[in-house]
């Protein structure tokens, strides 16, 4: 199972990494909030992150 911050640090990377607003995410809450706002589903199960993480960033 992997930890919150490897989870959060993937997120980091898919979500934000082309997010013209990244800049105004401070913190990891706001990160949090941003992505739940925008319908990305962090918390998905190990199985088969990195393909759910793709298909989420594809829209």
């Amino acid at each position: 199972m992997q930890q919150p911050e490897t989870k959060t640090t993937q997120s980091l990377l898919h979500f934000c990494y082309t997010c013209e607003g990244a800049h105004s995410c401070e913190t990891e809450e706001a990160s949090h909030a941003c992505w739940s706002e925008q319908g990305f589903q962090v918390e998905a199960s190990d199985e088969n992150v990195t393909a759910e993480l793709f298909r989420q960033y594809a829209f």
